[in-house]
């Protein structure tokens, strides 16, 4: 009877031991925030963008090494207007301990004189 005493207040101690990875769904409303993070889990980043106004996100800093990009990627809306824009999705996940900084401009490429018409920062702590 100890020993199945034992045994359940063991098991209630550790089920908070084992811990899913957990995903962020991040928009405009994240920039300039500090999120944490634990290695495995994810942060899924989605601005509005249209690149048919020449008009892109560009890095300027990327979040390596202790985050790495695993999606990259842009989604037309599913109108089918032409020049409506879509969504630009980046997938990213934390490797390893430390500081994952992430800035975007917004900006057409061949403009490199001009003040980009957005930015966005993101940092992610790693612990």
């Amino acid at each position: 009877m100890v020993y199945l005493a034992a045994f359940a207040l063991l098991s209630v101690c550790c089920a908070g031991c084992s811990r899913s990875s957990l995903l962020i769904n991040a928009d405009k409303s994240y920039d300039g925030r500090t999120i944490n993070l634990r290695v495995g889990d994810g942060v899924k980043l989605s601005l509005e963008e249209n690149p048919t106004t020449g008009y892109r996100w560009e890095f300027l800093s990327r979040p390596e090494p202790n985050c790495v990009i695993v999606t990259d990627e842009y989604v037309a809306n599913a109108n089918g207007l032409a020049g409506s824009g879509g969504v630009h999705n980046w997938d990213f996940r934390a490797v390893d301990k430390g500081t994952c900084a992430v800035s975007l401009s917004y900006q057409r490429p061949w403009e490199k004189d001009t003040a980009p018409a957005q930015k966005f920062a993101l940092t992610m702590v790693v612990k």
